[in-house]
């Protein structure tokens, strides 16, 4: 296996004056290549081991952390089962015989007695629990519960999920700060020696899977405060699943990842989570940014919402988008796009007619009454009537009963109360030869704007007005630049709906 290392100097003192050593990473990790080990074993730096378990023998591939001062030890998470064809299928991970070979090596080297050891966890799920096992009968180990109250009893988090704790290896201080939100005893640990926050399942270039999104988005504020008090050189997370491609995921449960992103994130990474994470809204699907891919898992009634009728703005012939056409009020306070998959023959009608009438806009009307979360997913369906114009203010009819499919979803999230509107900002959305953007919706009062333009953004990204475009309430006309682009038409614009 290629041991090229990418080395990362730190020329300059840490707050407390002292040097940080350098940190020695990788250029690439065990990533289910045939052959390969099942656990490597990585020193980054003295006493800080990063050990990473293969994708062949477990396609979620955590990373845990080895980390070791003069009086004791700190293990961050176990591993997960192995399963599947590579080396350690079948057998256990050789977790307590990796660990206790580099802590004796490291006790022999600086002459110390026998560490006792901390086996604690970023979280409790099972990819990162599972070797504890294998440490139940190490003398001088204490494994740390996975409930919130038996981690903040053990480090001393008396103001759970607030506050931080100081845990020292000896020689070596740790700061253990709360991070609920992905799971409800996440924790993160700063190693001020080394500069390194490490950020379990919270954040790492992958999908970021969201339980508890208010807990989420204040662990973010949280840990985004501490990096601008404390030096953080990189973000040390739980896994890596996006590839070296900006924005691209590997598809969930990849046993192959041949072309990884790199581990080790920055603190502007880090700032631009928590920002993405403040400025998201009450979002449903998922957000894509180069790095990370933030995804929502709504729980049990979290949206309980009363069936009702959605009707949606049709933009696109080429490849058909439909925007739902939204209230500040529910069940109608969604700002959705997505791509939409219609009949053949459906489709060959509405883009005959739409050649035939070049300046009217199409919107659709669900043909029955549905929760609109429950309906909007990957792979969801309804019915719905196809109109020439809008379906409640005189649009003609032009086909009943279209079976509906949810190919890919752009954008899905729920107004949040107290926001303020921003005229400037756009989504964009559209492929081929048709681009759109659409107006960020906020709060009362604000506009419902879908323009098309001549130029591609990424899809889903949002779009700033250039300085001087249009003044006043941003509202997009034919002729008007924005992000680069013209705007060819205003396929819809709605300021009553919006109006509270």
């Amino acid at each position: 296996m290629h041991r090229l290392l990418l080395f990362f100097v730190l020329a300059t003192a840490s707050p407390a004056g002292a040097a940080v050593p350098e940190v020695a990473l990788p250029e690439r990790w065990v990533h289910g290549a045939p052959g390969e080990a099942s656990l490597q074993v990585h020193e980054a730096a003295p006493g800080l081991w990063i050990l990473r378990q293969s994708k062949a023998s477990n396609f979620e591939a955590p990373f845990l952390y080895l980390l070791a001062g003069d009086r004791r030890a700190l293990l961050l998470d176990s591993g997960a089962e192995p399963a599947g064809d590579g080396e350690a299928a079948g057998s256990e991970l050789p977790l307590r015989a990796t660990v206790d070979r580099l802590l004796g090596e490291w006790q022999r080297k600086h002459r110390l007695d026998a560490l006792p050891l901390v086996v604690a966890h970023s979280h409790g799920h099972r990819d990162h629990v599972h070797g504890d096992a294998q440490f139940r009968d190490r003398a001088d180990t204490r494994i740390v519960g996975t409930q919130p109250q038996q981690v903040a009893a053990f480090f001393g988090l008396d103001r759970w999920p607030e506050g931080e704790a100081r845990f020292d290896l000896g020689g070596r201080a740790l700061t253990v700060l709360p991070l609920p939100g992905h799971e409800p005893a996440h924790i993160a640990i700063y190693d001020a020696q080394t500069a390194s926050l490490f950020s379990g399942d919270s954040l790492y270039p992958g999908l970021l899977t969201v339980r508890d999104w208010p807990a989420y988005r204040a662990s973010a504020a949280r840990l985004a405060s501490f990096a601008q008090r404390h030096r953080v050189e990189r973000v040390l997370g739980a896994h890596i699943e996006m590839s070296a491609r900006p924005g691209q995921l590997y598809p969930l449960g990849s046993a192959y990842q041949p072309d990884e992103h790199a581990l080790a994130l920055d603190a502007s990474s880090l700032a631009l989570w928590q920002q993405t994470c403040a400025e998201l809204g009450d979002f449903l699907h998922e957000e894509v940014r180069d790095e990370f891919v933030l995804a929502r898992i709504p729980q049990p009634g979290e949206f309980a919402d009363q069936p009702n009728t959605h009707g949606m703005l049709v933009a696109g012939t080429d490849v058909v988008y439909l925007s739902h056409l939204p209230m500040f009020h529910r069940p109608h306070d969604y700002q959705l796009i997505f791509e939409a998959g219609l009949p053949d023959q459906a489709l060959q009608r509405y883009r005959a007619d739409a050649k035939s009438h070049p300046g009217e806009y199409y919107t659709l009307a669900p043909s029955e009454q549905w929760v609109l979360p429950d309906t909007i997913r990957p792979d969801g369906h309804f019915k719905a009537d196809l109109y020439r114009g809008h379906f409640e203010r005189g649009g003609t009819p032009i086909l009943t009963g279209v079976e509906v499919k949810v190919d890919r979803i752009v954008h899905f999230r729920r107004f949040e109360a107290g926001r303020t509107p921003d005229p400037r900002q756009w989504i964009a959305f559209g492929r081929g030869r048709e681009h759109f953007l659409a107006h960020r919706l906020e709060g009362a009062p604000d506009r419902d704007q879908v323009v098309q333009v001549t130029a591609a953004h990424g899809e889903g990204e949002r779009v700033f007005v250039e300085a001087g475009a249009t003044a006043g309430s941003g509202e997009l006309k034919a002729g008007d630049r924005i992000g680069g682009a013209l705007v060819e038409r205003a396929l819809y614009t709605e300021y009553g709906d919006l109006a509270r």
